[in-house]
């Protein structure tokens, strides 16, 4: 890591006889690329498989699937999808306390690699457990700790830290398309089981170059920040056993079951979130101004959570939206289903480094008046209204299925929106993370994504029993009362140091 990139990310190191800082010489940090590639090569692999796994748990198993109701398969999925995230906290925690960050990252590309080869090789509901549980331990080790990282690349309020979390963004929309094109066209052509046997090698690649460039990412990630003493690991030790037990035994005796298991999952995110919260504005290491911050995060926390549902509903509602409502045909051409939500992570693939550009430009034009980061979190919701408010509008003008150019629109709209807010979002919780419970912070901001998961199964069930135009027209609702909302709280937050 060369001295001007360790300046950076610490604020610390300034070039003799030149009055610029190491933040303005510095366009972007090369460590980013390092963060970017292998955030890429695990969003490739969970989302190669998150646009399946519905497909694999509803379908029969004559079409390779496990033959389990649709409602299970989307509060499943759903349940997944929150469990994953909700991992991320003890992932950040142990980051934090005791295994620096790098070496977390590292440990949780192999876990998760493991994972995906479980659900390829091994047969039935079995591998579909073992597999899904492997994944959330995974992920919850590699990616609040990558987010952190790539905070830390940065001064405090650097004007650049917006569009490098814009640039790391596309990264993961890098992933996130073509991972479900491979596993898509897998599974359509040879099989479920060749789609998670492709998850598993583009881990594998990203391990590799993450590898290479360990030693690009910031020099604090090599150490653990808040370590524990001897008494506090026995303790953690003790609860994680206590932890395991208890789940087990709620298992084994159909306490939790494929048709509540996501209640237990959203519940348990609720709490997590709120013990963290009370945890922070209650520690001894959150200064004053920090605590006031952390108060300003609330009503962040649950906007965002707003923001996910909706979001990640491509995997919920869209799913069987795409499988049993549109034409998938284009010519003697018939898509499959899974890669509908391709045309949302395109979208995002070409604005997005564009809304960094721009951005950037912004930033190096002082005398030009930038609009707040929750000016750009509340147009995100702007952008989610018109959203939903198109696939209200589309049985209304379409008979029967709808065609499959309407829904790509709406994809693209939708992957818009992602770009608009998703990055922000990260980097309005690194502005507001204290020093002491920085990873944790970034982890919080993962619960939304966990929360939002959850509540999308729940929304997928929903918009399954429901009429189609009234389901949007709610969630087109929902968006626009949010959109005022933050905007709202634009100066409050600026006040707090909110850029």
């Amino acid at each position: 890591m060369s001295e001007s990139q360790i300046a950076d990310a610490t604020g610390a190191g300034e070039n003799p006889g030149n009055t610029k800082s190491p933040d303005q010489k510095v366009k972007q940090p090369i460590g980013l690329l390092t963060l970017s590639s292998i955030e890429m090569w695990e969003r490739f692999s969970f989302y190669g498989l998150q646009v399946i796994l519905a497909y694999y748990i509803y379908y029969s198993a004559g079409d390779g699937g496990l033959g389990l109701t649709e409602g299970e398969a989307l509060a499943i999925t759903g349940a997944y999808g929150g469990a994953v995230y909700l991992g991320q906290p003890l992932g950040a925690w142990f980051a934090d306390r005791l295994v620096p960050a790098r070496t977390m990252v590292m440990a949780g590309g192999v876990i998760i690699m493991a994972g995906h080869t479980s659900l390829a090789i091994i047969p039935g509901i079995p591998g579909l457990l073992i597999g899904l549980a492997l994944i959330t331990i995974g992920t919850g080790a590699l990616t609040p700790n990558a987010y952190a990282m790539v905070g830390r690349l940065y001064k405090e309020q650097s004007p650049r830290r917006d569009s490098g979390y814009a640039i790391f963004y596309t990264g993961i929309l890098v992933g996130a398309l073509f991972g479900p094109l491979a596993t898509g066209y897998l599974q359509a052509e040879v099989g479920f089981h060749y789609g998670f046997g492709a998850a598993a090698v583009g881990m594998a690649i990203g391990l590799i170059t993450y590898f290479l460039g360990r030693n690009t990412v910031p020099v604090e990630s090599t150490v653990v920040p808040n370590p524990v003493n001897s008494a506090g690991k026995r303790n953690a030790a003790g609860f994680g056993i206590a932890l395991l037990a208890v789940i087990a035994v709620m298992v084994s005796t159909g306490i939790v079951s494929t048709g509540n298991l996501n209640s237990y999952v959203l519940a348990t995110i609720l709490i997590v979130a709120i013990v963290y919260f009370v945890a922070m504005l209650r520690s001894k290491k959150v200064t004053a101004d920090e605590r006031l911050k952390v108060k300003a995060f609330i009503p962040l926390f649950i906007t965002g959570a707003i923001f996910w549902t909706m979001i990640l509903q491509l995997f919920t509602t869209f799913a069987v939206y795409a499988d049993t409502r549109v034409n998938l045909s284009i010519g003697s051409y018939s898509m499959p289903a899974a890669y509908i939500s391709t045309f949302e992570v395109i979208a995002g693939i070409i604005v997005g480094p564009i809304i960094a550009a721009y951005g950037q430009k912004l930033a190096n034009r002082p005398n030009r008046r930038v609009p707040s980061t929750t000016s750009k979190l509340a147009f995100g919701f702007v952008l989610m209204t018109f959203t939903f408010g198109l696939f209200a509008i589309f049985p209304l003008i379409f008979s029967g299925l709808i065609p499959i150019v309407a829904v790509i629109a709406g994809m693209i709209v939708m992957g818009i929106t992602e770009v608009t807010y998703a990055p922000i979002g990260l980097s309005v919780a690194s502005q507001l993370s204290p020093v002491a419970f920085n990873s944790q912070m970034m982890a919080l901001w993962g619960l939304t994504t966990a929360a939002g998961a959850s509540l999308s199964g729940f929304m997928g069930q929903l918009y399954s029993g429901t009429s189609e135009v009234g389901f949007f027209a709610l969630m087109t609702v929902i968006s626009l009362l949010t959109a005022a909302f933050l905007y709202g709280l634009r100066g409050p937050l600026r006040r707090l140091g909110v850029a």
